[in-house]
């Protein structure tokens, strides 16, 4: 929590530091927006996946918990969409391969001033990740391959 805060906090000076060197000119410089993605990732069969890396533009990475659910919360220019990367970054169990999705915001709550408002998925977001294709290459018994080969 205290690092969330803290992240927060750098991206907020961030954002200010640099509209303090330019005079405003009504053009947006200041807006600024907190978005909030969550959903669940499945496999190829609609079983959750537990531990998959999920990653937003400023935002804090988290980690799908054992149901797949996830919620990534971030903030900064205002905008009506986000990406979102899936990585499956651990050495336990399947390996799945890496998606980055488009996902629609909405606003839900106003903010004032500089903050422009508080957003989150338009939709429900459901991830589905392919297993990674591992091809191991057939081995041979000498014995079964003819003279000329062997």
């Amino acid at each position: 929590m205290r690092l969330r805060f803290l992240i927060y906090a750098v991206c907020l000076a961030g954002v200010m530091m640099t509209a303090c060197n330019k005079p405003y000119d009504g053009e947006g410089e200041l807006e600024f927006i907190w978005f909030e993605v969550s959903g669940k990732v499945v496999d190829m069969a609609g079983a959750p996946v537990k531990g998959i890396t999920v990653m937003a533009e400023s935002a804090e990475s988290v980690e799908t918990a054992h149901d797949g659910s996830f919620t990534v919360n971030g903030g900064g220019k205002p905008t009506e969409t986000t990406m979102v990367s899936f990585v499956d970054r651990d050495d336990d169990g399947k390996k799945y391969v890496s998606r980055t999705v488009m996902v629609d915001l909405v606003k839900y709550k106003d903010g004032h001033g500089w903050n422009k408002g508080y957003y989150r998925n338009r939709d429900e977001v459901v991830v589905t990740l392919t297993e990674d294709a591992v091809i191991t290459p057939p081995t041979f018994d000498s014995g079964s391959l003819p003279e000329e080969q062997q």
